[in-house]
């Protein structure tokens, strides 16, 4: 109990003067020496006056910036663990824009799908890449994939083999379970040596 009245005391005004504050006499109140915004507030309640302390303008800004660094850190973490579960050939990680070469045009169509992904995963629209082997359905794919995952876009890239293989080992009621499992997935992109489906979940 002691140690709770002692944190409520600092929370509303009963602590030391720290080495970058003063008090401002013009209200009696802490400020900060760097940014000089104050560090306490004045407020009544019940014929009482509190002097709870809040963050000057440098903490603000100091804690906005680790905030968002935070979330950051957090997001590229959520990326790669999207990446590490979901690109089950880790080939396809280098499948991605930047390194096109601009052999197949088509590509454009998958640009196009990522930049208006919104409106696309809304009306649940997939695509349907075909051609024989070596014209670039597996790069155009996973180049989809890549620039969804970094959007933080929950993406399964595998093929039927992989599928039929897990499905062959289970029973009728896991073969359920597995089945429902990749609607966790907004895309699941499915290769199929002269088709790949990009299926909208």
């Amino acid at each position: 109990m002691r140690k709770l009245n002692a944190e409520v005391n600092s929370l509303l005004g009963d602590r030391e003067l720290q080495n970058d504050e003063y008090i401002n006499p013009s209200d009696g109140l802490i400020y900060c020496s760097k940014c000089h915004t104050p560090r306490q507030l004045r407020l009544e309640y019940k014929g009482r006056t509190f002097t709870p302390y809040v963050m000057c303008s440098c903490q603000r800004a100091a804690f906005e910036q680790e905030e968002a660094e935070r979330k950051q850190r957090d997001f590229l973490n959520t990326v790669s663990r999207l990446k590490a579960s979901e690109l089950q050939d880790k080939s396809l990680y280098d499948y991605n824009f930047t390194n096109d070469k601009g052999i197949n045009p088509e590509i454009k169509y998958a640009h196009t799908y990522v930049d208006k992904w919104q409106e696309m995963n809304k009306m649940s629209v997939g695509l349907l890449l075909w051609g024989s082997v070596g014209t670039g359905k597996s790069f155009i794919s996973g180049c989809i994939a890549n620039a969804l995952l970094e959007q933080g876009v929950p993406v399964l890239m595998t093929n039927f083999s992989k599928i039929l293989n897990e499905l062959t080992g289970l029973y009728s009621g896991d073969r359920n379970i597995f089945i429902n499992s990749l609607n966790q997935y907004s895309l699941l992109i499915i290769d199929a040596r002269e088709s790949n489906f990009v299926i909208n979940l």
